[in-house]
């Protein structure tokens, strides 16, 4: 097997491992990474809610995925879709053959949108944007 199969599949068995102990912590412990920018400002930023909207996914249960953090809930295909396209592109022909053929524009796109999305989350007026607490 050739040495880039071996550190593909070893990422992959990281990522699995790291979701199946996300998947069987309960809601509230174990992966709830703490934001800084939260704790020190008391504004929420467009990553907030992330990992509880990961654990909603692994439970099916994307109503209140999109309620933690819709953006990324709505970004994990096209990342996932990208990895997965890396991880081929890396196998077959031991380089990334993936990422120069993403246009730029797209990216600056969503970069922009995450931030306006973390803006928009602190308004009051929008408070159905901000994660939902337990």
């Amino acid at each position: 097997m050739k040495k880039r199969t071996v550190i593909v599949l070893a990422a992959a068995l990281f990522a699995a491992a790291a979701l199946l102990y996300l998947y069987f912590t309960g809601e509230g412990e174990g992966a709830g990474i703490p934001c800084m920018l939260y704790q020190i400002t008391g504004f929420y930023c467009s990553g907030c809610g992330s990992s509880r909207a990961l654990r909603s996914i692994l439970h099916f249960d994307f109503y209140q995925a999109l309620r933690y953090n819709a953006i990324f809930t709505l970004g994990l295909p096209l990342l996932g879709a990208y990895f997965g396209a890396l991880a081929v592109s890396y196998i077959r022909f031991g380089k990334d053959k993936i990422s120069g053929k993403i246009p730029m524009n797209l990216v600056w796109i969503f970069i922009a949108a995450a931030l306006v999305y973390g803006v928009l989350r602190n308004i009051p007026m929008l408070s159905f944007l901000a994660p939902t607490t337990l």
